[in-house]
């Protein structure tokens, strides 16, 4: 992408952006809340399902990240997808 294209690139509402901060403030707060619980189960785990675990909440946590620092709209709500898919794998992996 050339800097030229960020100036064509369409801004989202103020009222869809206020939307998806909101939605990544809520993950974020789910994936802290899965998160706390999976670490305490962590030693109980098999190695490979607590590697599976771990990866996991790596992903989330990076998926937030992007998601917050993302430069459009689309890439914040496709950031906060994945995010949320590996917050599930986290909960999944911990749970079972």
């Amino acid at each position: 992408m050339m800097l030229a294209d960020c100036a064509t690139m369409p801004t989202p509402s103020t009222g869809q952006a206020a939307q998806i901060e909101s939605a990544i403030d809520r993950s974020h707060a789910a994936y802290g809340r899965i998160a706390s619980t999976a670490v305490l189960v962590l030693p109980f785990l098999s190695p490979e399902r607590a590697a599976r675990v771990r990866l996991a909440m790596s992903l989330a946590e990076r998926g937030l990240l992007a998601a917050r620092y993302a430069a459009t709209a689309s890439e914040q709500l496709a950031a906060l997808n994945q995010a949320v898919a590996a917050t599930a794998v986290i909960e999944t992996a911990a749970g079972n």
